[in-house]
């Protein structure tokens, strides 16, 4: 009738949807640890994630699309799509299950600037949520693991999809540097002490992990969050932190001399032999479906160990300059949102990032591993956050 206000099922639908879209997307960010298998979380951001995601991907796209730091990112991805047709041995499927994941990272990136201009609040609870969720996963790993094996002697593995102890310290290290943005944006002293709680045990993962470069990289990052961000209050978080990494070294300090004793391993090696590799081709680089053939301590390396050094042997010089000016932007972009709304956990995150790839993330444009979190997160996260107005204080 004329004038009804009774919703029919499609405006039922269509108010669930958002929600629907945002409960897969906070699967999708905790399947590193609700999955056990390592292609898990690809399949379910394929099947479920992209598909729900695919009805919004062309506004998000139209808005986002404008944005420098888009176009600069696709120009660097089109740059290393490109270079998988020089590289050796070539590889239609391997061309297009390249070009397939580029497309999903696009469609995360579309997807998360959908969700923020639809409710950032909402958003912001699901990431929340998410932080404790991680929380508890680490809390479990711990638990699980000492259980069956020696406690602290042997190095801690977690629970999920991922392959390493380094990838699973990487994630938590992220989550951390959330968590710490929150506490210090909460007003309620319940929620600042869950989120303390919460980095306690992101910072025992890594210790007992000994995944050195997380450990330090996510001290580094929490400590600059803390300065950039606090005005009063600075010594008590600062001291927090002091606290808990000082017990962890009393308390075991022959992890800490473990961790020292391994030294840098075979990586000087590995990128000794990358480095000699990428100068063969140094200006469009070998290819990105192109392995290198590194021997170092008996063992046989595909990967360069370094982030800057990989893309380098990829695409060379282009590759490499594309990328650099991708994170040049995307940092001064978070540092200007961090000026303007008082909010530097972007920031912090590509801190973290910048400096944990100095030893590890070999290849951005690959199946869900934590370069979505470390590298493309930050990166969907300030396209979404481009333009909008402050966000208020958290409850």
């Amino acid at each position: 009738m004329p004038g009804s206000t009774e919703l029919t099922l499609s405006d039922h639908l269509k108010r669930a949807f958002p929600f629907l879209l945002l409960t897969a997307y906070g699967i999708f960010l905790c399947s590193y640890f609700i999955f056990y298998d390592y292609s898990d979380p690809y399949r379910f951001f394929a099947r479920v994630v992209f598909v729900l995601g695919f009805f919004v991907l062309a506004g998000s796209f139209r808005e986002v699309g404008k944005q420098p730091l888009f176009r600069l990112l696709i120009l660097y991805m089109l740059y290393l799509l490109c270079s998988g047709f020089w590289s050796t041995p070539f590889d239609w499927y391997q061309i297009g299950q390249k070009f397939t994941i580029s497309a999903y990272l696009l469609s995360f990136i579309a997807i998360t600037h959908f969700l923020l201009r639809w409710n950032e609040a909402w958003y912001q609870r699901m990431l929340q949520l998410c932080v404790m969720l991680a929380a508890l996963s680490a809390l479990v790993s711990v638990l699980v693991f000492y259980r069956e094996n020696p406690f602290p002697d042997t190095r801690l593995n977690g629970i999920g999809s991922l392959t390493n102890v380094n990838e699973f310290a990487n994630v938590y290290g992220l989550f951390a540097i959330l968590a710490m943005g929150f506490a210090l944006r909460s007003r309620q002293l319940v929620h600042k002490v869950a989120f303390l709680l919460a980095i306690t045990a992101f910072v025992c993962f890594a210790w007992f992990g000994q995944s050195r470069t997380a450990f330090a990289s996510m001290l580094l990052a929490l400590l600059i969050l803390m300065g950039l961000t606090l005005r009063n209050g600075r010594v008590l978080y600062s001291a927090f932190l002091a606290v808990l990494a000082g017990a962890l070294v009393v308390a075991f300090p022959d992890l800490l001399l473990q961790a020292l004793h391994r030294g840098l391993g075979l990586r000087p090696d590995i990128w000794a032999h990358m480095w000699a590799e990428a100068k063969a081709s140094p200006i469009v680089g070998h290819g990105l479906i192109s392995l290198g053939s590194v021997d170092a301590g008996y063992q046989h390396f595909g990967s360069a160990h370094n982030a800057y050094l990989q893309v380098f042997w990829q695409g060379g010089m282009i590759a490499l300059c594309l990328f650099l000016a991708v994170l040049m932007v995307a940092f001064r972009s978070a540092w200007l949102r961090g000026r303007q709304r008082g909010d530097y956990t972007v920031f912090c995150i590509l801190v973290f990032t910048a400096c944990i790839m100095m030893t590890g993330v070999d290849t951005l444009i690959a199946r869900p591993r934590d370069q979505w979190l470390l590298f493309w997160l930050p990166l969907a996260l300030l396209l979404g956050y481009a333009g909008r107005e402050p966000h208020p204080r958290l409850a």
